[in-house]
C-alpha cells in the first residue's frame, strides 16, 4: 500500500509540483539522475513489475532517441569521437543530448506518478474551491483520452467477426461509431449534471481532511524547492557542455537535500512500515 497516496491531495500535489519544476529548471545531470532514479524508484512503488516494463519498452529507447539526435544534428564540443564528411561528432554533443532525454525521462515518469496518484476527484480537491468549474473541465479532459480508448476497444471487439469490410472501411466505420458513442455520453453527462442541480453557487463537499502531517509535508517540499533554487541562483549546481564537459560547483548537501525531496514517498512509505513493524514486535 502507498501511504504517501493516502495524503491531503493538496500536500500531495505541491509536492509533484515542486518536484517538477526542479527537474525542469535545475538542468544538472547529477540532479537529474537522482529525480530519474527517484522517480522510477516510486513508480516501481505503485505499478511493481509493470514499471520495468515501461522503463525497458518506452523510456530508455526515449533517452536513447533524444541523444542520438542531438549527437546527429549538434557539432559543438571539442572531444571528437569521429569525423565524417567534414562533420566532427563530439562527446559533449551526446552527452548534452543524453542529458536532455534523462530530464524528459524524469518528467514523464514523475507525471505518470502524479496522474496515479492525483486522480480527478483528488485534482477537485485541489482546485474545487479556488476555480472549480475549471478544475472540473479539466478533471474530464483528462479523462476523455482513457474513456476514448475503451470505447474504440469495445467497438473494435463488437465489430471483430464482420470479414465482409475492408480495413479502411471498417476503420471509418469504427471511427463513425466511435464519434456518435462520445457524443452521446457527453450528452447524457450533460443532462446528468443538470438533473443533479449542478450550477455555479453549489456547496462543495470535501472529505479530505488536512492534518499535521500535511502540514509538514507542504512546508519541507516548499522548504526544500525555495533552497535549491536559490542555491542554483547564487551560482552553484551550474554544469558546462560546451567548449568542455565541466562540473562547476555542485555542493553535496544540496544533491542530498533534492534526493531527500525525491524520496519523500518512498521515505514516508519505509518509515510507516518501520512504525508498525514496531508496534507489531511490542504486542
Amino acid at each position: 500500500m502507498d501511504r504517501f497516496s493516502k495524503y491531503n491531495p493538496k500536500a500531495a500535489f505541491s509536492f509533484f509540483l515542486i518536484e517538477i519544476v526542479l527537474t525542469i529548471v535545475i538542468f544538472n545531470p547529477i540532479m537529474l539522475a537522482v529525480s530519474f532514479l527517484s522517480a522510477f524508484v516510486y513508480k516501481l512503488k505503485l505499478e511493481g513489475r509493470a514499471a520495468f516494463l515501461y522503463l525497458l519498452k518506452f523510456i530508455l529507447p526515449l533517452i536513447a532517441l533524444v541523444a542520438v539526435f542531438n549527437f546527429a544534428f549538434s557539432h559543438y564540443g571539442v572531444t571528437v569521437l569521429f569525423t565524417f564528411r567534414d562533420m566532427n561528432f563530439t562527446a559533449e554533443s551526446l552527452f548534452y543530448g543524453f542529458t536532455q532525454g534523462l530530464l524528459l525521462g524524469s518528467v514523464i515518469m514523475w507525471f505518470s506518478n502524479y496522474g496515479r496518484v492525483i486522480t480527478a476527484e483528488r485534482f477537485i480537491a485541489v482546485f474545487g474551491r479556488i476555480m472549480p468549474n475549471t478544475a472540473l473541465i479539466f478533471s474530464m479532459v483528462l479523462s476523455f483520452i482513457p474513456r476514448l480508448r475503451k470505447n474504440a476497444g469495445e467497438i473494435n471487439d463488437a465489430r471483430q467477426l464482420i470479414d465482409s469490410e475492408g480495413k479502411l472501411r471498417k476503420s471509418i466505420n469504427n471511427f463513425s461509431a466511435l464519434i456518435t458513442m462520445t457524443l452521446e455520453q457527453s450528452i447524457e453527462t450533460a443532462d446528468s449534471m443538470k438533473a443533479r442541480g449542478y450550477n455555479k453557487g453549489r456547496n462543495i463537499y470535501m472529505k479530505y481532511c488536512f492534518s499535521l502531517n500535511d502540514l509538514l509535508l507542504m512546508l519541507f517540499s516548499f522548504l526544500s524547492g525555495a533552497a535549491l533554487i536559490i542555491i542554483k541562483a547564487i551560482g552553484y549546481l551550474d554544469f558546462l557542455f560546451d567548449p568542455v564537459i565541466k562540473m562547476k560547483n555542485v555542493p553535496v548537501y544540496a544533491v542530498l537535500i533534492f534526493a531527500v525531496l525525491s524520496l519523500l514517498p518512498v521515505i514516508i512509505d519505509f518509515l510507516e512500515d518501520m512504525r508498525w513493524f514496531y508496534l507489531k514486535r511490542k504486542i
